[in-house]
């Protein structure tokens, strides 16, 4: 799959599009599939909720290649992202849960899911076509998923429209 073209689209069609798509992670020989059941969208400074308000290293990273893995911290806790839209503008999708397929572990949040998947800072900055740590399989094309809209969880200032995005009825998704 072109990482680049895939995550090269706005972040909340990126969002509702990685719904049912496999998550891979390989630490050593061992490899941990997760189908991602939850997500959200952020934008540039406008988005009073992004990262990308506060400026900085985690603005400039939602600036760069579409595909790019973002990790930040919040409550001693590591934050999954992806990259996407175009190349000079801010955009990126939180994974917020992930339903296990081989493996057993909380994954009910993003803090959860990365504690579980062993995801932390070393992967910051790293482009999803040049590492095999992470990769994602996209689902199945004739696969039909229903999706939900909420606001955004734990955000004080949020947009108007609804950018977290998740499985209807998926038991993994974060409450």
């Amino acid at each position: 799959m072109d990482m680049e073209k895939y995550f090269g689209r706005q972040a909340d069609i990126v969002a509702r599009a990685l719904l049912g798509d496999v998550l891979i992670r390989k630490i050593g020989k061992k490899i941990m599939k997760s189908r991602i059941v939850e997500t959200e969208a952020y934008f540039d400074e406008k988005d009073p909720a992004s990262r990308a308000v506060k400026g900085g290293d985690l603005r400039e990273t939602m600036k760069m290649k579409p595909g790019t893995i973002l990790i930040y911290g919040i409550h001693q806790q590591w934050m999954l992202n992806f990259v996407t839209g175009r190349k000079g503008r801010a955009q990126a999708v939180l994974i917020r849960a992930v339903e296990p397929i081989n493996y057993k572990g909380n994954t009910r949040g993003p803090g959860r899911l990365t504690k579980v998947l062993k995801i932390n800072k070393k992967l910051h900055r790293k482009d999803l076509s040049d590492i095999s740590e992470i990769k994602i399989i996209p689902k199945p094309l004739h696969e039909r998923i229903e999706v939900e809209t909420s606001k955004r969880i734990g955000v004080t200032k949020d947009l108007e429209r609804h950018y977290r995005f998740y499985i209807k009825g998926n038991e993994w998704v974060s409450k």
